[in-house]
């Protein structure tokens, strides 16, 4: 749609500014009315109406499951490090420096004639040990040894904050062992066509490995079986967002106990965990289930099981003919994407996986400016004071939890870019001949970086995204925002925009995290990261009574005609974009901008807000992808992260002319501002 169409909407619907106004134009437009589709009504569906022709123009790649402004931002990134990548492979680095490691790392993974050449071979040495195996205490010793390389098991055991007292690092033992994306797969009537193609990937898998096709048949009934009894002894990822539901403090002693097929004591030290009076057990009847599984399924069985999760964990790092069939399961089956990845793009993520902050360390230096950072510091400084205002102003939080919650607040960590103190890969060896041995390599010095924190002081410089990573966070165990230099690009941040533009993306995302940490998840977490009740009761049933509202709404949105979003399980992210979009609007209106009143490009400055929002969620994603992400992502599909949390603003109503009758529209008693 182009501008003169566009205009006089705007002065037909605005409220808030005169349309005598003279409009402000340039040649850059933060807000690209291209993207608009005026055949959409904007009453109905402001998401397609934003950026509906966007949609239509942007159909998705072959190499991908869906495609929007994160993409667009990572193919900005992608070029760069593709140039970091390459320039390490063809340096001659001195040995043991990052720039020798990621380059000998690249080249190996980029070797298509040796990994061809050498097919299933590299994993063998793994497949020999399963056959070495004569009873199940070697089964146990087996699952500690794949377990300490970072090879996936039937749990996962890692290093992280006591959620009770998080200044200490303790073990975390979770459950684990399915290759489906969830539990729902292997038990729901709607993924019945999905176990199918499984059981065939399982049998091509084994195939390739050397199998008879009678054997790999059998083999895959008996994977789909020991996979469906471990999906029936997993939680739910509803039940788990509940941390009091995930908290569990046992006594090694008392783990034998639950589990007496595992010598935890002896487990647990051969898998490299100090020594250490106890651990935090996600799941203990998952567990408990486990140990009867050991017990009854038979030994031939649990090898079966054991070459599998070798196999599919493994055997993307080999030839290509495993490598596609992996994808044609995970990727095309699981998600819809036609295509695999160029080599470099699949090679760089595995570097990416494992030498993240290495890499990097170099992005930084050729991407982020420190113009870019500075205006990041007074932005958030300025939403985190336009938070606090608005904590003292609640009419449903006492004072007594309002002090608490400015406390809070006020003791965010913020991290900017790229961390302060760079990780040490000095203890990380990384050759030129073998691209799984350099992943096995890379993955055992993480698991035992990340289990020799225990008993060590909490390390609250340390970042959990790489900072070219397009995307943000907060951490309720160290009560910090996080930023990468990754997402600080259009559309998300964008230096030549208007003010109205950056606090509908980034400003936004910033106040996302932030009421991240007060949401129904991270409200449960002090102003020191620790896991205890800081509410008033009657703070919190009101709380629980707005949250309420937010998770009705989403359930009754719909993707694919008829399947429903979870509104539990996406209640933490609706929450944060809530909260966002309220703080950031709130701090939008103190700008000169909003004083000033005037238009730009035809559109008020709580316009361009809204339809910066919209912009920051376009994407088209597939129906496989889109069925995995409601099933599994605490995310909602962003037409309803766009359409959904603005409904319940006056502003969005009065700048867009929303009545009565419309989708869109939201009775009063029925609008939630939590913060």
């Amino acid at each position: 749609m182009n501008f003169t169409k566009f205009f006089p909407l705007a002065c037909s619907l605005v409220v808030l500014a005169s349309c005598t106004n003279k409009p402000k134009t340039s040649d850059y437009h933060a807000i690209k009315t291209s993207y608009i589709d005026s055949t959409v009504n904007i009453q109905d569906d402001f998401y397609r109406f934003a950026v509906g022709n966007w949609m239509k123009n942007n159909p998705i790649p072959g190499t991908e499951s869906s495609w929007g402004s994160f993409n667009e931002v990572s193919e900005g990134n992608k070029k760069i490090l593709k140039e970091i990548l390459e320039t390490c492979a063809k340096q001659n680095a001195t040995k043991g420096t990052n720039a020798q490691k990621i380059g000998d790392f690249f080249r190996t993974g980029m070797d298509s004639i040796a990994l061809n050449k050498a097919g299933i071979e590299p994993l063998k040495p793994y497949f020999d040990k399963v056959n070495t195996i004569t009873d199940k205490k070697g089964l146990v010793a087996l699952v500690a040894d794949l377990q300490s390389k970072g090879v996936s098991s039937v749990y996962g055991l890692w290093a992280g904050q006591d959620d009770k007292n998080s200044t200490q690092v303790v073990p975390n033992l979770w459950q684990g062992g399915l290759s489906l994306p969830d539990k729902d797969y292997y038990l729901k009537p709607n993924f019945a066509e999905i176990r199918e193609k499984y059981k065939i990937h399982i049998n091509n898998m084994f195939v390739l490995m050397g199998e008879t096709p009678e054997k790999s048949k059998a083999n895959a009934e008996t994977i789909l079986k020991m996979e469906t009894a471990l999906a029936n002894l997993s939680m739910d990822r509803v039940t788990m967002r509940r941390t009091e539901n995930v908290y569990h403090k046992l006594s090694w002693a008392d783990l034998n106990k639950l589990t007496p097929e595992i010598d935890w004591v002896q487990h647990a030290a051969a898998i490299g965990v100090p020594k250490c009076d106890s651990l935090l057990v996600g799941q203990p009847e998952f567990m408990k289930g486990l140990n009867a599984m050991i017990g009854k399924e038979s030994l031939d069985n649990w090898k079966v099981y054991m070459k599998w999760q070798i196999a599919q964990d493994l055997g993307a790092y080999t030839s290509d003919a495993v490598g596609q069939e992996i994808f044609s399961f995970q990727g095309t089956a699981l998600n819809g994407v036609k295509t695999r990845k160029p080599r470099w793009e699949r090679v760089w993520r595995v570097i990416d996986d494992n030498l993240g902050e290495a890499l990097g360390e170099l992005y930084v230096a050729k991407a982020f400016k420190p113009e870019a950072k500075e205006r990041m510091v007074k932005m958030v400084k300025n939403l985190q004071d336009v938070f606090r205002e608005r904590i003292q102003k609640l009419d449903w939080m006492s004072a007594e939890t309002k002090k608490k919650a400015t406390l809070k607040l006020d003791k965010f960590m913020v991290k900017i870019g790229y961390p302060d103190k760079w990780r040490d890969y000095s203890k990380l060896e990384i050759g030129a001949t073998s691209y799984l041995e350099n992943v096995i390599a890379a993955r055992a010095f993480e698991h035992h970086r990340n289990l020799n924190k225990i008993g060590k002081p909490v390390d609250r410089t340390e970042w959990g995204m790489n900072p070219h990573t397009v995307n943000a966070y907060y951490n309720p165990s160290l009560n910090e925002i996080v930023f990468p230099a990754g997402i600080l690009q259009p559309p998300f941040f964008d230096m030549n925009a208007d003010d109205a533009v950056i606090y509908g993306a980034i400003g936004a995302v910033i106040g996302h995290e932030m009421t991240h940490g007060f949401d129904d998840q991270g409200s449960g977490y002090d102003e020191e990261g620790n896991f205890k009740k800081w509410w008033t009761t009657e703070d919190s049933l009101k709380f629980a009574a707005k949250t309420k509202q937010i998770a009705e709404q989403f359930n009754k949105y719909t993707i694919l005609d008829s399947i429903h979003v979870i509104g539990d399980l996406t209640l933490g992210e609706n929450i944060a974009d809530l909260g966002g979009l309220s703080i950031g609007l709130d701090a939008l209106s103190r700008t000169e901008q909003a004083k000033k009143n005037e238009l730009i490009d035809g559109m008020t400055y709580q316009q361009r807000f809204f339809m910066s929002w919209a912009n920051a969620w376009k994407n088209n994603t597939t129906k496989e992808a889109m069925i995995q992400q409601i099933t599994t992502d605490p995310h909602s599909p962003e037409e309803w992260r766009a359409n959904g949390p603005v409904t319940h603003f006056e502003e969005f109503y009065k700048s867009f002319g929303i009545k009565e009758g419309g989708k869109m529209f939201r009775p009063a008693a029925e609008r939630v501002i939590i913060w």
